[in-house]
């Protein structure tokens, strides 16, 4: 399943307003178990809080980046009717793409973990500006990680 997720930015100007995210049963079960091991290692030093991890799941883009407004237009309308899976976090379809040439380019790609779920940061290439996705939490990482597809259990049935 994908997910498409709101960035926020401290600076608004970062051009990045979405990443998508393949939530495949391998990389859900790789954050239950970075979050288990994360739970191990709380119980013997209460201050930690969060692990960070290189990680390049996330695919950060804008549709406003397109040079055709046409393209743009259609891609956010797509977007915007998408399921959602929390406030931030919307269901897309398994062939659900984006055109290569609104990737945004960044750097330090991480998964931070925490108990509560895991959530991917990154720094837009040439800039100091950090994007972060929404939380996914522990509840949607089991349903990926035990059915293999979120698609079954959360998106809308067709009668």
């Amino acid at each position: 399943m994908k997910l498409i997720s709101r960035i926020t930015c401290p600076d608004e100007i970062s051009d990045c307003d979405y990443a998508l995210i393949d939530l495949t049963p391998d990389l859900a079960r790789l954050g239950l178990s970075r979050i288990a091991r994360l739970k191990e290692y709380k119980a013997s030093d209460n201050d930690l809080l969060q692990t960070y991890f290189w990680d390049f799941h996330a695919l950060y883009f804008s549709p406003w980046i397109a040079e055709d407004c046409r393209e743009a237009d259609a891609l956010a309308e797509r977007i915007e009717r998408l399921p959602g899976a929390s406030a931030d976090l919307s269901l897309a379809p398994d062939d659900f793409a984006v055109s290569e040439h609104l990737y945004k380019r960044i750097e330090c790609p991480q998964m931070i973990v925490s108990e509560d779920g895991i959530v991917f940061l990154a720094i837009v290439k040439h800039t100091s500006f950090h994007i972060s996705t929404a939380e996914i939490p522990v509840t949607l990482l089991e349903k990926a990680a035990a059915e293999g597809s979120l698609a079954d259990s959360l998106l809308p049935q067709k009668k």
